[in-house]
């Protein structure tokens, strides 16, 4: 937040203090599930048509790469996709048109999908079943730290996925 003044920093500071308050207090995950997984993949569109509304077989998921969250990584995304966690520096990312979501997030009750969240690194979108908070670098860091690695080009993300494909690592466990 940017504010142009004439008055003493203190008051600006508790300006700031109380938006910070009155923002970001109501929890992403206030749903119920089952499981909840984060992948990657090198073809998105295997299986992403545009939406996870419809009922969706994971067997489909033929390159994916993907990690069953625990409570402490849930903890954490709903701190990110609350808009709680802090951003390392204040950035601003350009948007394409483009939208090929490799890293995803998806919340699993009686084996259907309930809420879902797509980012798409290289074009720096995400597009979730409710609306989020989440920074695109703060997804990134929780991606990373899951083994889920991050590129920003098609070229180094397939190289390094088709990779650990061929080392027998893609099951979705």
């Amino acid at each position: 937040m940017t504010l142009i003044h004439c008055k003493n920093d203190q008051e600006i500071k508790i300006v700031q203090k109380q938006s910070a308050k009155k923002q970001n207090t109501k929890d992403y995950i206030d749903f119920q599930y089952d499981k909840a997984f984060a992948f990657a993949t090198v073809n998105p569109m295997d299986y992403y048509d545009g939406n996870f509304d419809k009922e969706i077989d994971t067997k489909k998921f033929k390159d994916t790469i993907s990690r069953r969250l625990n409570s402490a990584q849930i903890k954490d995304l709903n701190d990110i996709l609350s808009g709680r966690k802090k951003q390392k520096t204040k950035s601003v990312y350009g948007v394409a048109d483009c939208f090929y979501p490799r890293h995803n997030i998806i919340f699993i009750k009686d084996k259907k999908i309930i809420n879902h969240v797509t980012v798409c690194f290289e074009c720096n979108q995400i597009k979730s079943s409710k609306s989020t908070l989440a920074s695109m670098e703060n997804l990134e860091i929780f991606f990373n730290s899951l083994g889920l690695k991050v590129f920003y080009t098609p070229f180094e993300h397939t190289k390094y996925y088709d990779s650990l494909q061929l080392a027998g690592k893609n099951k979705f466990r």
